[in-house]
C-alpha cells in the first residue's frame, strides 16, 4: 500500500476525501509498475494531479486513477 498523506496539506480535506485520494493513489501507483517502479518525482506528479482533480470535486477513486495517470501521459490499456 502506499500513501497519499505526504502531499497532503494538512485541513484541507475530510478524512473521507483522504480515503478516496489514498485508494486512487495506490491503485495508479500499482498500475504503473509495469513501466517501472516510480521514482520520487512520478510519484509526486501523481499525487498532485489526484490532489488537484479531488479539489475540483472528483471524488471517484477509479476516474481519479485514470486522470491522474492520464494527466501525467500514462497510457494504459484497460481493455486486455
Amino acid at each position: 500500500m502506499h500513501s497519499i498523506i505526504p502531499f497532503v496539506s494538512s485541513g484541507i480535506f475530510e478524512p473521507a476525501d483522504i480515503e478516496v485520494m489514498s485508494d486512487a493513489y495506490d491503485k495508479a501507483v500499482d498500475d504503473i509498475h509495469f513501466f517501472g517502479r516510480p521514482n520520487k518525482i512520478v510519484l509526486a506528479m501523481i499525487a498532485s494531479r489526484i490532489i488537484i482533480l479531488t479539489r475540483a470535486g472528483e471524488r471517484d477513486p477509479h476516474r481519479l486513477c485514470e486522470r491522474a495517470l492520464a494527466g501525467c501521459g500514462f497510457k494504459l490499456d484497460r481493455a486486455v
